[in-house]
């Protein structure tokens, strides 16, 4: 029923407990007998920096302290997100291999995306459509906890009210 499976993260407890939702779903859908191997894309997407209107002073360099421009800067922001989602997807996608069962259960793959002036969500949903994806897992509140005060962070509402495919929330 569920051969390709969407796990979007971001660092945050609610999505590590969504991953973690996804790979025992995998192994129990494996372990019910499904000749299909799924598999898991754990997704990282990188939001675009607002063009912070007006403000094109200069700022000083993340790595070296010197004076850059303001297009500089955002680059070298991007540079140090892309960075950082890299590391995380390599070390979640090392730690959940080793849960492998019989070794073809799942396949974990990484992708990162920027989200290009769409809001996360509507990222997500299109990567889900593109790759025609069975199931999107996710937590309830990712790291902004801009929702904190409601029961569902604002991604995952989105995402649940938009998606063409079944999404599944993990709290």
């Amino acid at each position: 029923m569920y051969n390709k499976i969407i796990v979007p993260v971001d660092g945050s407890d609610p999505a590590d407990k969504a991953l973690d939702h996804a790979i025992n779903l995998a192994k129990s859908i494996s372990a019910k007998g499904s000749l299909n191997k799924i598999e898991i894309i754990i997704l990282f997407v990188i939001p675009d920096l607002p063009a912070a209107l007006g403000i094109e002073s200069p700022r000083r360099s993340i790595r070296t302290g010197e004076v850059i421009s303001f297009p500089e800067y955002v680059k070298e922001m991007h540079e140090l997100k892309r960075s950082n989602a890299i590391k995380l997807l390599h070390a979640k996608k090392k730690r959940y291999e080793s849960h492998k069962i019989k070794g073809n259960d799942f396949i974990l793959r990484e992708e990162i995306l920027v989200s290009h002036g769409n809001s996360i969500s509507d990222t997500i949903i299109e990567f889900a459509n593109k790759e025609k994806a069975d199931l999107i897992v996710i937590g309830n509140i990712g790291l902004s906890g801009i929702s904190k005060l409601k029961s569902l962070g604002s991604v995952s509402r989105s995402i649940t009210e938009k998606s063409s495919c079944p999404a599944l929330i993990v709290h």
